[in-house]
This record gives structure tokens, sequence and C-alpha cells, in this order.
């Protein structure tokens, strides 16, 4: 069996909440210039992917709405199976088919508003999410960046520059910008996700884990329950990241014998055991996520359609798509 090199579970729960910052209100603008309608949700879930960013079914709401397509690396972390929601659901093109007509003029109509008022940062937030929904993250760049200085307080833009150097290549870089933030928030789960990914993707070894434990000691230390146990998952998930099955599913193990009521880690062994091609166990751990997950959880539907998935792909397009999707050569 061919190695994993890599992939990589990131904070979704924090891309489930608050709907604020990026909010346009209807009247904000004429008509004409009014964000257009994206894809539906059932397009958007069927379509949507790790390194991803796909249109969504409006202009986004916060810096996490526009988050949310390209970091399905970091879409669930916290509800544990991002690292491969990335890989199980059908892998898309970084860039969606070609805009309509309609949706380009308006999005141009944004970008001349930017030029008689640069600093609107609500047409600021229109162009970038129109930028990188059409997989122009080089571009979209200088966009973040403009709202990283109407609001250097906001952390998901920052996130948001790392990601995109991380996947234009420019590792070093992206590092920096991780590191950076880490530096203020050292527990912020999506930062730690991101910097082990980069870390991995540059073949820097153990010290994916060392930096990882540092973070886990300092949750401890401070009694922070929620973060040391979203980096205990973390740190499994890299296991998987790693090639190494056998030594996740013994970190899930330990996770659910800490809190059997948490249904993540049954989750993540259902699709580890789906790696290795054991059906029966995979489908008893999927059974448990199923009566452990709440009805009313947000992401329910979507975490369902991993699950059917994991049961319905061929065991080696399974292995090909997850090697080809967190492979840390690519």
């Amino acid at each position: 069996m061919a190695s994993l090199s890599s992939l990589s579970f990131s904070s979704q729960s924090n891309l489930i909440h608050h709907r604020k910052l990026l909010k346009l209100p209807p009247s904000s603008f004429p008509r004409c210039l009014r964000p257009p309608k994206l894809l539906s949700c059932t397009e958007w879930k069927i379509h949507i992917l790790a390194r991803s960013f796909l249109a969504s079914a409006a202009i986004p709401s916060s810096p996490k709405e526009v988050l949310k397509p390209l970091l399905k690396k970091a879409a669930i972390l916290l509800l544990g199976c991002s690292i491969f929601v990335g890989f199980v659901i059908q892998r898309p093109s970084f860039a969606i088919a070609a805009p309509t007509l309609e949706t380009s003029e308006r999005e141009e109509l944004f970008e001349k508003l930017l030029e008689d008022d640069s600093a609107n940062v609500e047409a600021l937030k229109v162009v970038l999410y129109g930028k990188m929904r059409r997989g122009k993250t080089e571009e979209a760049i200088k966009y973040v960046d403009k709202l990283i200085d109407a609001d250097p307080f906001e952390v998901e833009w920052r996130l948001l520059r790392a990601l995109c150097y991380e996947t234009m290549g420019q590792l070093s870089t992206a590092k920096k910008l991780f590191r950076d933030i880490l530096e203020e928030r050292p527990l912020l789960l999506r930062a730690l996700h991101g910097l082990a990914m980069v870390m991995h993707k540059n073949n820097e070894g153990s010290a994916v884990f060392e930096m990882l434990y540092k973070a886990l000691e300092l949750a401890r230390r401070q009694n922070r329950v929620t973060e040391e146990r979203n980096i205990k998952i973390l740190i499994a998930q890299m296991h998987v990241v790693k090639g190494d099955l056998d030594g996740s599913l013994k970190k899930f193990q330990d996770l659910i014998h800490d809190d059997p009521r948490d249904f993540r880690p049954y989750l993540c062994q259902g699709i580890v055991y789906s790696l290795l091609d054991k059906k029966d166990e995979a489908q008893e751990q999927f059974e448990t996520y199923q009566s452990l997950v709440p009805e009313e959880f947000p992401q329910r539907g979507f975490l369902d359609d991993v699950v059917l998935a994991a049961k319905s792909k061929p065991q080696d397009q399974f292995w090909k798509d997850f090697e080809t999707e967190f492979s840390s050569s690519k």
C-alpha cells in the first residue's frame, strides 16, 4: 500500500459561527451593483473541498464565510473530520466553471467602485470573494491586504492571507504568517492546523508534532479544556496525514475513552477504517456517530454526506483521492 503523504483536519467549527462583518445590507448598493446569487447549498455541498473556494448561496456575511470553502481543510476541525472531508467529496478544480456574463459584469462594477473609493470595505469583500471563487489567488491577496489594513484586529483576514500563500506554494511566507498569528493567539486551532500542514508540506517531519505538543501542554497549563481536546484531535488527524493510520486509530480510541459522548472520534475512525477497507468496523463507527450527533447540529447534513461518500467509494479510489489531495509533494 502506498504511503499517505498528507492529510489535513482543520478547524471547521470555527467556520460555523458569526455572520456579522461581511454582511451587505440590501440597500448598500444600487440594484445593478448588488452581489449575484451563487451556487445553491446542494451544489456547494457536492463540490466543496479542502482547497476549493466555491460559490455559496449568497455573498458571505463574515470573513469566516469567505474562508469557509477555502478552509474546508479548516471547516470542521472542531467537528473532527475536515481532513477527510477534502478527499471524500469529488475534487473540483480550484477555479469553478466560468462565471456568467452577468456575474462578471457585476464584479467589474465593484472593481470600478474601488477605483473611486479604494477603502470601501464592502466592495473589497465582494471583489475578494469573486477572485477567490474563480481561483485567482494571487489577485485576491492585494484585496486581503487592504482588508487587513482596514481592520488589523480581524484574525480571519490574516488567516486567509496565510492560506493564500500556502495555496500558491509559498510555504515560507505562509509559515511566517501562521506563526505571527500564533504569537498573539497561541491556541487558535485554525492557525495551529495551518502551521502543521505547511510544516508537513515542507517535509519538517517530527517538528510538526513537537509544535502541536507544545500547544497541547500550554492548553493544559491554562486549563483550557476545549482547546486541549481539539488539539488532541488535530494530533490524531496529523497521524493520518503522515500515513500512520494505526497510530491515528489509537489516538482516536483514547479520545473516545476520555469522552464517549463526543461523536467526532467515531466519525474519524469510521473514515480511517474505510481507508483500510475494513467495512464492518467502519459501519460500526458510523452508526455510533449517527446515534450521537445532534439532529440540530448545523453541519449534520454535510457530515452525513461525508459518511455516505466514505461508504460508497471503492477503496482503491478512496486511497487514490486521499494521496492525490493531501500529498506533501504537490
